[in-house]
């Protein structure tokens, strides 16, 4: 076995050790939020995100919600908003590991997402 194979396996042994790890955290942050909703559609999924988050923040649930879009915003419990910082200003679907992340940290009885997967042809 040569030195640079040997590197090779390591590497790869590595990059699946953490892969493992990062899925059952992201598995144990979103077992932590007992209802879990997701937006899905053509136009108006942003607006039906915070108006769905706005019921359960009425209804007396602690909600947190993420909206999509150019203006991609995080909406806390108390209902205020804060941006989503992109790297390159582009969406990308790993985002939302670290959206569950930072849900799950405010201990919510409720997520509201909007789904990323619609793509404009």
């Amino acid at each position: 076995m040569t030195f640079l194979f040997g590197a090779y396996m390591v590497g790869c042994l590595l990059m699946l050790v953490a892969g493992i790890v990062e899925q059952r955290n992201h598995h144990r942050h979103l077992m932590a939020i007992p209802e879990r909703i997701i937006v899905n559609g053509i136009r108006g999924k942003s607006s039906i995100t915070r108006l769905c988050a706005g019921a359960l923040r009425g209804g007396g649930l602690r909600t947190v919600a993420k909206t999509t879009g150019t203006a991609a915003r995080f909406i806390v419990p108390d209902g205020t908003e804060e941006p989503i910082h992109r790297k390159f200003g582009l969406a990308n679907i790993v985002e939302q590991i670290g959206i569950v992340r930072r849900a799950a940290a405010w201990r919510p009885d409720a997520l509201v997402i909007e789904c990323m997967a619609v793509s404009a042809r």
